[in-house]
């Protein structure tokens, strides 16, 4: 038997095991007594990710009914979306750059003017992201 601890989200957050964190109903009522639920084999397995990651793909949760349900989609901070907008402007930088470096060391001017444009959107769409983000 398991007895988990779940966050007002319905996460998991801790677990005990009958026979190594308690041996008998004193010690196990301590657990309960500090919010700790008696949880089936079967529903603890959707809790630790055994029976998949759920319809969203962020696993189980304890439903309102008591038993595993689909943990809602994750849904990034803003940090987390200032952080993919920065990866994808460097790694879009980064090729750029290369591209100027090739055409400089060809002594394509042609070329190195329209990177030098495709470099000025890429700034200009990067300011106007974060700036979206901020409002």
């Amino acid at each position: 038997m398991y007895l988990c601890k779940f966050d007002s989200e319905g996460k998991r957050v801790a677990t005990v095991v009958d026979g190594i964190h308690f041996k008998n109903k004193k010690e196990k009522k301590a657990y309960t007594d500090q919010g700790y639920i008696e949880t089936s084999a079967e529903d603890y397995a959707y809790y630790v990710g055994n029976r998949g990651t759920g319809a969203n793909g962020t696993g189980y949760i304890r439903g309102s009914d008591g038993k595993p349900t689909d943990a809602p989609a994750y849904e990034p901070s803003i940090d987390d979306k200032k952080q993919a907008i920065i990866t994808q402007y460097k790694l879009d930088k980064e090729e750029l750059t290369k591209y100027y470096a090739d055409a400089a060391l060809h002594d394509d001017a042609e070329l190195m003017a329209d990177l030098k444009e495709e470099m000025a959107a890429l700034d200009e769409k990067f300011a106007k992201d974060m700036e979206e983000l901020e409002a």
